[in-house]
């Protein structure tokens, strides 16, 4: 397998999943190209105005950015049109990348949206090569249990009809999610065989390098505030699913309480940040400060000046109960620094041993277990922090998870030839 195709609308570079996968892939001579969109749903602009702009971005690795319209802010009606674009795109320009980049051995079409998957397998049957469905959301299940959706809202059924159509197609389903195969299982004809488990993961030899040359550098603010007092450091979106409100009781309740010992760094950006801002200041929040957002090898060295890490997460059992990946928690982990996670689910942080699960919107208990992480001994922390650098190590390493996939990719291809001998054989 000499090249492969990924479809992802919002994939990005430093850090970014399939980047990071893409680095270890070249390692091995397999040429990459990703597809993506030129419009940045974090930041409300294009990044590029052309209709399609190409750059190598690394030895091996090749992206595409597709100008999808149209501009939208949110999760409305724009989005989803935005979404449908991306697929117009590949489809007007298919012709142009097969004689730019050659015919793929094999494609992924990555949901943020099912839009990819259908491109993915138009790519894959005109080409006879693997289709590789990649899940990262369940759609319609995101919409039904995050914002209350009917089954029957015109866009959940467009989005059922879709994700049906690729999990029957596709020569392999790769899940981000551990326990995704459950909600899987429900469509008869998915074989438990072709679904495979690979999570976000972690480039720990590039953090490394970050933490041992010292050339990346924090703005002076944020640097004295991490060295000069104890901190609880949040880093990522300020979105609603964060909990990040509940951090806030938290942090009122403890300051209420005496504890102000402990300050409270947030870092990041997000539609939640003025309100952050603003209730910090009504409420006289002396032991919390909120930071800009950094980029992502700063944040390990934001991390690395922390003394715990904290996050909290929405309770939706139906979701989480499928496995969390999250980011975040790959950079939690491998800071060496104890966690404090607000979840009602199964996770890494609890598994692995590197922190405190409390219950969530308990300010009261995660308050104490704030105070438990700051009263144990050194020794102590340092040991439930190499607890999560040795987790993400074993099983988040990026150098580990290419190697699961490239397995996955020949494993579809062979998938991929016995469905066809089947298929010749009930013609024949």
């Amino acid at each position: 397998m000499k090249k492969l195709w990924i479809l992802n609308h919002h994939s990005g570079l430093e850090g970014d999943r399939h980047f990071e996968l893409a680095k270890e892939f070249a390692k091995e001579g397999l040429e990459t190209v990703v597809f993506l969109s030129a419009y940045s749903h974090r930041g409300g602009s294009y990044l590029y105005e052309k209709e399609v702009t190409v750059r190598k971005v690394a030895e091996h690795i090749t992206y595409v950015w597709l100008r999808t319209a149209p501009a939208y802010h949110g999760n409305g009606p724009a989005r989803i049109v935005n979404m449908m674009d991306y697929s117009r795109l590949m489809k007007k320009y298919g012709r142009n990348f097969y004689e730019k980049f050659g015919v793929p051995d094999a494609v992924i079409g990555s949901s943020v949206h099912p839009f990819a998957w259908e491109s993915a397998y138009s790519i894959a049957k005109r080409n006879h090569i693997p289709f590789i469905c990649e899940i990262r959301d369940f759609w319609p299940l995101s919409f039904i249990e995050m914002y209350g959706w009917s089954k029957f809202h015109p866009i959940c059924l467009l989005f059922s009809l879709l994700e049906r159509r690729a999990y029957r197609r596709a020569d392999a389903i790769v899940t981000s999610m551990e326990f995704g195969y459950r909600y899987l299982e429900q469509f008869s004809y998915v074989d438990r065989k072709r679904i495979y488990w690979i999570p976000n993961g972690y480039h720990t030899e590039g953090i490394d390098e970050v933490i041992q040359s010292g050339n990346v550098r924090l703005s002076e603010d944020l640097r004295s505030y991490l060295e000069d007092h104890w901190c609880a450091v949040y880093t990522g979106s300020f979105v609603d699913s964060e909990c990040l409100l509940d951090l806030l009781d938290t942090a009122a309740y403890m300051q209420k309480q005496g504890m102000d010992h402990i300050k409270f760094a947030f870092i990041g950006d997000g539609h939640l940040r003025a309100r952050m801002e603003e209730r910090a200041e009504r409420e006289k929040l002396t032991n919390v400060r909120i930071f800009s957002r950094i980029e992502s090898r700063q944040v390990a060295v934001a991390l690395s000046k922390a003394k715990v890490c904290i996050a909290a997460l929405k309770d939706d059992r139906v979701l989480n109960d499928l496995g969390l990946s999250l980011n975040k928690l790959n950079d939690y982990l491998y800071s060496g620094n104890p966690t404090v996670f607000a979840c009602n689910s199964a996770n890494v942080v609890g598994d692995s041993g590197a922190g405190i699960v409390v219950p969530c919107g308990d300010s009261k208990a995660y308050a104490e277990a704030l105070m438990t992480v700051y009263q144990m001994p050194g020794e102590q922390r340092r040991a439930m922090g190499e607890k999560g650098r040795r987790t993400i190590r074993e099983k988040y390493s990026y150098s580990l998870l290419a190697k699961r996939y490239l397995d996955i990719l020949v494993q579809a291809e062979n998938c991929r030839k016995k469905r066809r001998d089947h298929e010749t054989a009930t013609v024949g």
